[in-house]
């Protein structure tokens, strides 16, 4: 059968405002066609590594590079990918863009690939691994292991789960240049991180499934279930032994009596309310005489109001007439007082004058000045009398109306009082009557209602302790379905996984490929290779970190790596389908392993011999490196690596899409080539 990977690369975009940056991954002959191997070198500092971490930034990485270069011209990222589905005839191909920012930036799916993509996405993907419309879940509906979730403590029956997320299964398809040689190539210090790969590789080479998933939620869900169960029917449990009923017989009959204690009382209520009826028809005519009295005396209390009312507003109107008289009387006296005119002494000699000054005809009669405008005795004083008296007139009239009101008022009060008194007798009447007939069946009446009350209450409470009786039954019953379901699914869990493939067999199968890598990659004196049940690889019988240099641990790391991809393709369940590496030569290149001039025999830290083999024959080994990938992937088509190398030998020279040379007389200078202090052809955006 042949095995499809779940997506290839297909070329990778960075968009900025003024320029775009591409690196692509399919064959030059046929563009249609992508790459099995990809080189992408050059020197250092170039942005060989950062187009691997835009990689894994589209794929869902929390962070992306933040270099200077990159975060002046680069706005998002774009990654091309090919989708082969079983029975297409040809892949479809989709454009997966995420913006740089946050962890939490959103990506978008389209159709197409960079040159053809389409203008809107036909997709939006969350953040969140867990929600369905996230970036992840779609990436892990490709490789078929959507819906799948990881046991949060393995070791535990009931333990807790998590949701697959597509970041779990990257240590199997991105070998960073850090794992190659910081001793943590399987996590085996990330205790947390370790426990999740393990549990990937299981899902990807069958030791666990979907199957095993299923019933691993299941047992959990279930557990949770008995749990609250258990819960609610204690807690229902220790409510009726604390109200003194247990059972629902013990209910029953006192639920049954009180019923008929209500019955009964409200028979005798009715008895009395029928008896009050009838004693009530002797007060008819007294009753009537309190209503008309007490209607007679509301009336008289309106009409008392009402002129009350009135004589409170005529009281301003009063004061106000008043206020105007004073002020005639005022402006009188001031028209005598300071009139200039009014003169009876003659100002030269001071003698009486017979009539005061007057102007005649523009002429004064005193001096005998001839005036300009015509001046005549139309300015004399005002008469202000007339207005006095009409003022006066209308304030007496207010007056003799503000009297006749409180007169009426007075007369009301009188009523009023008479009015109460005759409310107040036929009240005394009507009492004094309904004392002696009804009050005993009142009082009677009372007591019924009263105890009717409880009574209801009592039964009230019965029928609610039933209730919750009748709810515990229900959860006991619950608690025991529930109980038993969780036993047969921890059953089916425990024989499931005694009838699943072996891990021991997996972790030999794996031990077995990384063995025969290391032979050809011409691994010195290799022997007791394995890799323990976390993964760890040992080579010659001692943990890959022991075993010698630092160039030791790059070649056992990038072997472990070949050899988890090659099986999991060649398994054909689940893996991507590609993997990538930055830097399989590191601490391989001349001066970079450190070789002691004699053996330490205090120590059992590393082999000398060692170190000096893999540094004398450092070119021989890289060349076997890119011989034996360039071999599986002739034998497996669709397998996708991808390398970031320094230097790779010319061997591999026809697998390298883009060599950076740091020099702007030889483009591309690297991956942002317009930061090379010149003018450069970088891809219009």
């Amino acid at each position: 059968m042949t095995t499809l990977p779940a997506f290839n690369i297909r070329a990778l975009r960075l968009v900025g405002p003024k320029y775009s940056y591409r690196v692509d991954f399919t064959d030059v002959q046929n563009p249609e066609l992508v790459r099995p191997l990809s080189i992408i070198a050059g020197e250092i500092s170039t942005g060989k590594t950062t187009v691997l971490e835009f990689i894994d930034w589209c794929l869902g990485a929390k962070e992306h590079p933040e270099h200077d270069e990159v975060m002046a011209n680069v706005r998002s990222a774009q990654l091309a990918i090919d989708v082969t589905g079983p029975g297409d005839a040809e892949p479809a191909r989709y454009v997966i863009e995420r913006a740089l920012g946050a962890k939490t930036t959103s990506a978008y799916l389209y159709t197409g690939d960079l040159d053809t993509m389409s203008g809107t996405p036909v997709r939006s993907f969350s953040s969140e691994p867990a929600d369905v419309e996230s970036l992840s879940h779609y990436l892990l509906q490709l490789c078929g292991l959507s819906g799948l979730r990881l046991d949060q403590s393995p070791t535990q029956s009931d333990s807790k789960t998590s949701a697959l997320s597509f970041r779990d299964l990257q240590p199997l398809w991105f070998l960073t240049n850090r794992r190659l040689d910081n001793g943590d190539l399987a996590y085996e210090k990330q205790p947390h991180r370790s426990i999740k790969l393990n549990q990937v590789v299981d899902i990807i080479f069958g030791v666990s499934d979907n199957e095993h998933s299923t019933l691993s939620r299941a047992v959990e869900e279930l557990g949770a279930e008995e749990r609250e169960l258990a819960r609610a029917v204690q807690t229902l449990r220790a409510f009726m032994t604390d109200a003194g009923l247990t059972t629902i017989e013990e209910i029953d009959p006192e639920s049954d009596r009180l019923r008929i204690r209500v019955a009964e009382l409200n028979a005798q209520k009715r008895a009395i309310d029928s008896t009050i009826a009838a004693r009530g028809d002797f007060t008819v005519q007294l009753r009537a005489n309190y209503a008309r009295s007490e209607k007679q005396a509301q009336r008289i209390q309106t009409e008392l109001r009402d002129r009350d009312t009135l004589a409170q507003r005529l009281e301003p109107l009063r004061a106000q007439y008043a206020d105007e008289i004073r002020r005639l009387d005022l402006v009188a006296e001031s028209l005598n007082l300071f009139d200039s005119l009014t003169v009876v002494t003659c100002p030269v000699c001071q003698s009486k004058l017979q009539s005061p000054p007057a102007v005649v005809n523009n002429e004064c009669s005193l001096c005998h000045s001839h005036l300009a405008t015509d001046v005549t005795d139309s300015e004399s004083i005002p008469d202000l009398s007339t207005e006095r008296r009409s003022l006066v007139r209308r304030l007496n009239q207010l007056l003799e109306f503000a009297q006749e009101v409180r007169a009426e008022g007075d007369k009301l009060r009188k009523k009023l009082s008479a009015a109460n008194a005759e409310v107040r007798e036929a009240q005394l009447a009507l009492d004094r009557i309904s004392g002696e007939i009804v009050s005993p069946f009142l009082t009677q009446r009372d007591e019924i209602q009263q105890s009717l009350g409880d009574t209801r209450v009592e039964l009230k409470s019965m029928l609610r302790a039933r209730q919750m009786l009748l709810q515990l039954r229900q959860k006991e019953v619950e608690l025991l379905q529930t109980s038993a379901a969780l036993k047969e699914a921890r059953v089916r869990k425990a024989g499931y996984l005694k009838n699943a493939t072996t891990r021991d067999t997996t972790l030999a199968r794996i031990g077995e490929r990384l063995f025969s890598i290391l032979e050809d990659f011409g691994y010195p004196k290799v022997d007791l290779v394995r890799v323990d049940r976390n993964l760890v690889p040992y080579v010659r019988g001692r943990r890959y970190d022991k075993v010698g240099s630092s160039g030791a641990m790059t070649l056992i790391a990038l072997a472990w790596e070949l050899a988890l991809f090659e099986l999991a393709f060649e398994h054909g369940s689940g893996h991507p389908g590609f993997v990538i590496v930055d830097s399989p030569q590191k601490n391989l290149v001349p001066g970079a392993v450190t070789v002691p001039t004699m053996p330490d025999s205090s120590t059992d830290e590393g082999d000398p011999d060692i170190d000096l083999l893999i540094s004398t024959g450092r070119r021989n080994i890289v060349e076997n490196i890119y011989r034996h990938v360039e071999s599986w992937l002739a034998t497996h088509a669709g397998a996708q690596i991808i390398f970031v190398d320094n230097q790779p030998p010319s061997v591999a020279d026809q697998n390298t899409v883009v060599r950076y040379s740091q020099d702007h007389e030889e483009p591309p200078y690297g991956l942002i080539d317009n930061e090379d202090g010149y003018a450069s052809g970088a891809e219009n955006s």
